[in-house]
């Protein structure tokens, strides 16, 4: 028995189904009918609305992500890209600007304890 033998195996793979039959396997609803880059597939329960609504894309950058929530605006089509430039530049000052303010009350906190 030769070396290659040692690691022969007798069983045989084979296919679980046809290839004939695997495409009417696949599920469509986890395809995009529509076959456009940004849609989300059917059944996500108006996530769809709530990416493409400009008033909670804006409230969820302003009030809950800052810069972090940009691809948001990014994914929504209601905005032109020099209204996406825009907002992402003013975004991201806000975020910065609160950032500082957080940064600016700890050393006040720290310089009113230290004394």
């Amino acid at each position: 028995m030769s070396q290659h033998d040692d690691f022969a195996s007798p069983i045989e793979a084979q296919l679980a189904a046809p290839p004939s039959t695997a495409a009417e396997l696949d599920n469509p609803a986890l395809s995009n009918a529509k076959g456009s880059v940004g849609n989300a597939p059917p059944g996500y329960g108006g996530a769809e609305k709530l990416i493409q609504s400009k008033l909670a894309v804006l409230a969820c950058l302003f009030l809950v992500t800052g810069f972090l929530g940009l691809p948001l605006l990014w994914m929504n089509r209601g905005f032109s890209t020099v209204e996406r430039l825009a907002w992402a530049t003013v975004v991201t000052i806000y975020t910065l600007a609160l950032i500082g303010l957080v940064v600016a009350i700890f050393f006040w906190c720290y310089k009113m304890v230290v004394g």
